[in-house]
């Protein structure tokens, strides 16, 4: 059993949970919590360690023995290591570090979002949501964008990592999977009305900065400005929901799968 927080693994564990740059380096992040775990195991995705503790339930313990067959090293630690160890108030007894996933992009690709310089975490995990249960295709992020392997991110995303594609790009220049499909950027107050665009073909959608919005390089690029209409003088809506609200438009216009 681990008892000490001056144990190489984990040290390794808290690094991975604080640090985006080692998380890069290492190729992997942290999950916690038996739901995480359950879509790790679902996605089949490669597991390196587990840490749980001696109070954890019998489902606890089958997702463990699952983990151990995706390749992890199972080690027991204390209720005081787990709790350094979690990202939450509320440690919930079982962590696992994950390989990233690499899920490659669909061939054609006709449904992807776009992110360019979110900062908030929750906000990013449940856009990241809606576009997994919406069917989105794939996520671009920008370099300005925040983690989305940071623990916040991962736990508002509910397992939406490892089905979707999550692709990185620099600047602005956007992703060449992207070329052929029309870009329609979410403006407040702006551009047409979300239910008048067909978005039956290839589309992408982009979503900028709570504060700013999309970078004015690729505003220019983008087909159009599409807006929600809001009563009232609300200034705008919340950018995680503005995205489901687009997001869901689309699957209305394809139908449901």
């Amino acid at each position: 059993m681990i008892t000490s927080t001056s144990n190489p693994r984990v040290k390794r564990v808290r690094a991975l949970q604080t640090r985006r740059s080692e998380r890069e380096q290492e190729h992997a992040f942290v999950i916690e919590g038996i739901r995480l775990a359950r879509e790790a195991v679902r996605a089949q995705v490669p597991a390196r360690l587990v840490f749980h503790t001696e109070q954890i339930d019998a489902r606890g313990r089958g997702l463990v023995n699952s983990l151990a067959r995706l390749g992890a090293e199972i080690q027991v630690v204390t209720p005081a290591i787990m709790a350094a160890c979690s990202a939450t108030e509320s440690p919930p007894g079982l962590l696992a570090v994950v390989d990233l996933p690499q899920r490659p992009l669909p061939s054609p690709l006709t449904f992807a979002l776009v992110i360019d310089g979110l900062g908030d975490p929750g906000n990013l995990g449940t856009i990241l949501r809606s576009a997994w249960a919406s069917g989105a295709e794939a996520i671009f992020l920008s370099d300005g964008t925040v983690d989305p392997f940071n623990p916040k991110v991962v736990r508002a995303g509910m397992g939406s990592h490892f089905d979707l594609p999550l692709c990185s790009f620099a600047g602005d220049q956007l992703p060449e999977a992207l070329a052929g499909m029309s870009l329609w950027v979410a403006q407040a107050r702006t551009g047409l009305h979300y239910a008048s665009v067909d978005w039956r073909t290839p589309v992408a959608i982009l979503i900028g900065s709570e504060a700013e919005g999309p970078r004015p390089e690729l505003r220019r690029r983008a087909t159009g400005l599409v807006q929600i209409p809001m009563r009232r003088e609300a200034e705008s809506l919340n950018a995680a929901v503005a995205a489901s609200i687009l997001l869901f438009e689309v699957l209305r216009q394809r139908g449901q799968p």
